[in-house]
């Protein structure tokens, strides 16, 4: 008689019968909880089912093929520890009776090897699109912004340093003229910044993210990083000062250089090499020259009496130092008033716009040559997304800041 099922399979079946019972009892007496716990058990137990039914299988499938008489004399041999040969398993036996001369190695099925059996196992691909983090910086939160709603124009400041003491004047003396004031203007020019992305419309079609919010979070970085080159272009253009390697040539050039209109609202601009220099600054009772200002919520700072200079961390991947001699690094510290300094003109904040049938050119090098491309949206099934924004940046008060070097 054949038999149909192992003794464990037989168990296991058992059990899950009394353990559905008892779930069903406990959904009709609302105690839904207890009736999951039941079915987690009755999920191990399926598993283990299948498992002992997998290996029943295969023993009752191999437990009839027996070894014919000629390979047991070409068999082969392992020497194990003992020196004695190790036998090969039931189950080998029945693998090379079955198919011939084949190498074992060569037919395992595995998921090591793709087409033997690997291409089944399943994967964790995630489409999400993850992002790194990133030490993101905007000179756009530390200067003055101003919207303006013409392509040109000016704004008037009064030039300094042109008062003068009134002069002594006799009874009955005639009063001498006094220097009148003088005007100068600062003039902006609105330039258009932008950038385009192409994308097939099949990826518009079956990606499972929204690519579209992916491309605007994109364009905000790349608008970002204009508004960055664009202030460094302002601020570094100035003539460097070096400070050699002293607090107190910082602090020297924050009171005397900058002078009292500019030091209460000033901060001190430096890279993470420059923020490193200044963290390992002591005094000769290895003080901290450096601290953080609980009135600003913990911002670092350095002390100038009895004013506090905040110090702002920017990346070296947006301000970078750069190789002195003797293997030494410089690093940029500007100090100001950037609010006085830098103004940024927006005519017009980021605009995005999409078009699945407009034509655009580009020059490509290829090949150490350039040549010019022109790709039609509608042609090639594509869609175009323009961003751009429009703006200038203009230097207003060159006295508001320094462009500040210590090598160390």
């Amino acid at each position: 008689m054949e038999i149909k099922c192992s003794k464990k399979m037989y168990e296991i079946s058992e059990e899950i019968k009394g353990l559905t019972g008892e779930a069903r009892v406990l959904q009709k007496n609302g105690e839904i909880e207890k009736a999951k716990e039941k079915l987690g058990k009755i999920s191990e137990l399926k598993n283990e089912y299948e498992t002992e039914k997998g290996l029943f299988e295969a023993e009752k499938m191999f437990s009839a093929v027996e070894e014919p008489d000629d390979s047991k004399q070409q068999k082969k041999t392992v020497a194990g520890a003992s020196g004695e040969p190790e036998k090969d398993s039931a189950f080998i036996k029945a693998f090379r009776n079955r198919f011939g001369s084949y190498e074992l190695n060569k037919s395992l099925m595995s998921e090591g090897s793709a087409a033997n059996g690997g291409y089944t196992v399943p994967q964790d691909i995630q489409t999400k699109i993850n992002a790194y983090k990133t030490d993101r910086f905007s000179f756009e939160n530390y200067i003055t912004k101003v919207n303006v709603k013409t392509n040109t124009g000016s704004r008037t400041y009064r030039k300094k340093n042109q008062s003068a003491p009134f002069s002594v004047v006799q009874e009955g003396a005639a009063i001498p003229l006094v220097g009148n004031p003088q005007y100068e203007i600062v003039g902006y020019e609105i330039k258009k910044f932008g950038g385009i992305i192409m994308v097939t419309n099949e990826l518009f079609s079956d990606t499972a993210e929204n690519i579209e919010n992916e491309l605007a979070m994109h364009f905000a970085l790349c608008r970002e990083d204009t508004i960055n080159d664009q202030v460094l272009d302002i601020l570094t253009d100035k003539a460097e000062t070096a400070l050699g390697g002293s607090l107190a040539n910082v602090r020297t050039a924050l009171i005397t250089t900058l002078g009292g209109a500019y030091t209460p609202t000033s901060k001190i601009y430096t890279n993470d090499d420059g923020y490193a220099y200044l963290c390992n600054l002591q005094d000769s009772n290895n003080r901290d020259y450096f601290f953080y200002d609980p009135r600003t919520g913990g911002t670092p700072a350095i002390s100038l009496g009895g004013r506090v200079i905040p110090v702002i961390q920017v990346p070296n991947s947006v301000l970078a130092s750069t190789p002195a001699a003797n293997n030494k690094t410089k690093m940029p510290f500007i100090m100001g008033d950037l609010k006085e300094a830098v103004h940024l003109f927006d005519r017009q904040q980021m605009s995005i716009k999409a078009s699945d049938s407009a034509t655009i050119s580009y020059t490509q090098t290829v090949e150490s040559e350039e040549e010019t491309v022109s790709v039609s949206a509608f042609q090639n099934d594509m869609t175009f997304l323009r961003a751009y924004l429009r703006a200038d940046f203009v230097q207003v008060d060159a006295a508001s800041w320094l462009n500040c070097t210590i090598t160390a």
